[in-house]
């Protein structure tokens, strides 16, 4: 019983602090970026903030982390309700199930799989916006998901850095409730 209320109260925790980058990342996609904005593109920021939760805490998380964060900005923005979570669900997933791949400790790596996941964003919102028949030329995908890639890949970092300190925090304190666990029993 002890072993459930401690995972519930991590989990709990953990997504509190996936809901904090959500709302933040939303945020800075309609405040800040707006004003910011190169050749009328912005990054997507959520996109930036799923890629990096999925790559730190598997494809589980990634898929939490999409459908949240792509309901958010449907409920907010969407002409099609679903789109954007169905979009950030799979690249969210698929971001996940790379991370055990990749070498999450360096910057650099994550950063370049942040670019390529919100290509493959935009590649799926492409897909969908032509399977419901709305006009989408195939040039988008360069000259908009190729740009928007890019200026997301910019602030990557920042994000990244920021998540993995939660999340080395949180491997930390899960060690540490772990290992005090082993030692009182081995004490017995």
């Amino acid at each position: 019983m002890n072993t459930l209320l401690e995972w519930l109260n991590r989990l709990s925790s953990r997504h509190a602090v996936l809901g904090f980058w959500i709302v933040g990342g939303l945020l800075f996609q309609t405040a800040v970026f707006p004003h910011l904005a190169v050749f009328g593109l912005k990054p997507d920021v959520l996109m930036v903030v799923v890629v990096c939760w999925a790559l730190l805490y598997g494809p589980a998380e990634g898929f939490v982390a999409g459908l949240t964060a792509g309901l958010v900005q449907d409920l907010t923005f969407g002409q099609y309700i679903g789109l954007f979570a169905l979009a950030k669900t799979l690249v969210g997933f698929g971001a996940g199930v790379v991370a055990g791949k990749i070498f999450r400790e360096t910057i650099w790596v994550p950063t370049a799989a942040v670019g390529m996941a919100v290509f493959a964003h935009e590649f799926v919102v492409w897909v969908c916006l032509r399977a419901l028949h709305v006009p989408a030329p195939a040039v988008n995908i360069i000259t908009v998901g190729l740009p928007v890639a890019v200026y997301s890949t910019l602030i990557a970092p920042l994000v990244y850095r920021q998540i993995f300190v939660h999340y080395i925090g949180e491997r930390a304190k899960e060690k540490e409730l772990t290992g005090g666990a082993n030692q009182a029993a081995g004490r017995r």
